[in-house]
């Protein structure tokens, strides 16, 4: 069992009624130590592994090319999960919502790099399906355990159960979430941690820090309301904020079931000693803004990539991104000192709640009182950009090349006719539960549906994309199976740029059809790229309203992955763009297991007598 599970049931049984921060009279019924007094200290690594040369991973070290040399430690970590509905309140407000045994944040997943995961998932929902991805693993050799419905598999049917196997081929800090549909917004998430070789050394591992929205409707009431008839959106807002699934909500402004001073996460600091936190934004659609009263971070991994560290007194997240930083306790042994988080409505409107806040207590400070520190001058700061391409330099360097191929993708928000869409380089998507691509992929068929939006690069070596946001919302883009490389942001604020010239847009805004499909986009980049040599790589970046990013992967991974936008609420309404990658190869080579099949006809044997509501994409 993995140092997180082991500590689960002894800390859910020492809650201390004298903590604050954390009181067993104001549970909120989540069932997870995440962010309470109780929760274990990270180790550096498991040491249940054969220890070559003194540690799990060998003779690798940071400087090693993890995309081309993954260690096999012959490990295999096991996990039995069963996903169902809970009564749980966060915040205070008494909800139904999704959890992998009755845990909200859901359990923290462990191994040692070239471990293998394998995790037994059942489906206890009545009523829906679901499917677990495994955010930012790039599943080399398993492409078909990447846990996204419609693509790699079916969903698994309720009353079903699926088991993933997959290898840690990357280190560092993720999570895990339902594909299916909206699913994760309410609940179906949780934290993963690779361990592996350390650039910067610390004292302490504080673990896991999921700071993410949360909504008192549940997802698919959000997205009914999104899918209202035209003429307007209905732009989905979140109730409030949580670190680590706990926050206290003013149960004066609802009308639900409230127990008033729901509990604060809390976290232990010692005077003087190095702390590694990991941050992670698990939003539905929220851009979060992390600071520590008085404290300032040392930034020394984005995503799965260590970069060369830097400092900064606030963090910014997007949807899906993932930073590990340094903080050193700089105050008196008796301090306590609040952490905050901020969603700024600016990046995305909320309904309120826009802060969250933990409780930091050092090692002799009087827990029966809540901290008395003051905000630092960013705290509140409203930029929903990622910090300068030239500030986050990976450790391990790579330089991106010349690619084989290169793609103007301008997006736009407009109606199919019956609803609002997103639609990139004039083309929306919709996927089929019961037919993933993969799998039609690997029988040799490459006629796909229009509407998922398919795109075969063959044997092509890189794929270039600049993606171009003359829109009013940001967008945090992911991408399936690679680390992309960032090599280039800035404007591109108007029609000449984007659409090749003034009169490119009709009266709405939006190009004419003729341009459309005739593929006229103009380009809104001057071909700078920010340090070639070694650009910046991360699996999620931040494109902000009017502006472009250029995004570059190389095509190592044959299978089928998605570029999408990670706001829930964009990914629902058609923002995919879906990559066939050497498909010869995954026709000639792949040896698809079997069980992928058999998932399919448990799923269709379950639809032939049930309804599936998939009023969206599906994803």
């Amino acid at each position: 069992m993995s140092g997180v599970a082991k500590a689960v049931t002894a800390a859910l049984a020492a809650r201390s009624t004298q903590n604050w921060g954390y009181v067993a009279s104001r549970s909120n019924n989540t069932m997870s130590v995440l962010g309470t007094p109780q929760a274990p200290h990270l180790p550096p690594w498991l040491t249940d592994n054969p220890m070559p040369q003194g540690k799990p991973w060998g003779p690798m070290n940071q400087w090693t090319n993890y995309y081309t040399t993954t260690p096999n430690t012959g490990v295999t970590r096991y996990y039995d999960w069963t996903v169902s509905k809970i009564p749980c309140a966060p915040d205070g407000v008494a909800l139904e919502r999704l959890a992998v045994n009755n845990q909200v944040p859901g359990p923290t997943i462990e191994a040692n790099w070239g471990d293998w995961f394998e995790i037994k998932v059942t489906n206890n929902l009545t009523d829906e399906g679901t499917a677990i991805h495994w955010h930012g693993m790039l599943q080399k050799g398993t492409p078909w355990m990447d846990g996204v419905p419609g693509f790699t598999q079916c969903p698994i049917a309720p009353g079903s159960t699926f088991t993933y196997r997959f290898q840690a081929d990357l280190y560092g800090t993720s999570w895990w979430h339902s594909h299916y549909s909206s699913q994760y917004a309410s609940g179906l998430a949780g934290p993963m941690v690779i361990y592996g070789p350390n650039q910067t050394s610390y004292d302490a591992d504080l673990g896991p820090v999921m700071v993410s929205d949360w909504y008192h409707q549940y997802y698919e009431e959000v997205i009914d309301a999104l899918f209202a008839p035209l003429p307007a959106p209905n732009i989905p807002m979140s109730d409030n904020n949580l670190i680590n699934g706990k926050n206290s909500f003013d149960c004066s402004t609802t009308s639900l079931p409230c127990t008033p001073d729901a509990p604060l996460a809390s976290f232990n600091f010692t005077s003087g000693k190095l702390h590694r936190i990991r941050f992670i934004n698990p939003s539905a659609a929220a851009t979060q803004k992390i600071t520590i009263d008085g404290h300032s971070f040392t930034v020394i991994a984005n995503d799965f990539v260590e970069i060369v560290p830097y400092e900064t007194d606030i963090l910014t997240l997007a949807v899906g991104q993932r930073t590990d930083v340094i903080v050193k306790a700089t105050g008196s042994p008796s301090d306590a000192v609040w952490m905050r988080a901020y969603k700024p409505p600016l990046c995305w409107p909320s309904h309120g709640g826009n802060e969250v806040k933990a409780a930091i207590f050092y090692e002799n400070a009087d827990r029966s009182q809540a901290p008395t520190s003051s905000a630092g001058p960013n705290a509140y700061n409203t930029y929903c950009g990622n910090d300068p391409l030239d500030k986050t330099v990976p450790l391990m360097p790579v330089a991106a090349g010349e690619p084989s191929v290169t793609e103007v993708l301008p997006l736009e928000f407009k109606s199919n006719g019956t609803n609002l869409l997103w639609y990139m380089a004039n083309r929306t998507f919709r996927v089929n539960y019961n037919d993933p691509i993969l799998l039609e992929t690997k029988l040799g068929n490459l006629n796909l549906p229009y509407i998922e939006n398919v795109h075969n690069y063959g044997t092509n070596a890189s794929l270039r994309f600049i993606v171009e946001n003359t829109g009013p919302q940001p967008h945090p883009m992911h991408m399936h199976g690679h680390n992309m490389f960032i090599l280039a942001e800035g404007n591109c604020s108007s029609n000449s740029t984007v659409f090749g010239n003034d009169q490119g847009a009709s009266q709405d805004g939006h190009m004419s059809v003729d341009k459309r499909a005739a593929g006229q986009y103009g380009n809104c980049w001057d071909g700078t790229i920010t340090r070639p040599e070694n650009p910046q790589r991360r699996d999620v970046h931040m494109l902000l309203p009017g502006q472009f990013i250029v995004v570059q992967w190389n095509q190592d991974n044959p299978g089928a992955w998605s570029l999408h936008c990670h706001i829930a609420w964009h990914l629902s309404a058609g923002f995919v763009w879906t990559v066939i990658e050497q498909p010869d190869s995954v026709r000639n080579e792949m040896q698809v297991p079997s069980i992928m099949a058999q998932t399919c006809r448990d799923w269709s044997t379950w639809t032939g007598d049930h309804v599936v509501a998939q009023i969206d994409d599906g994803l």
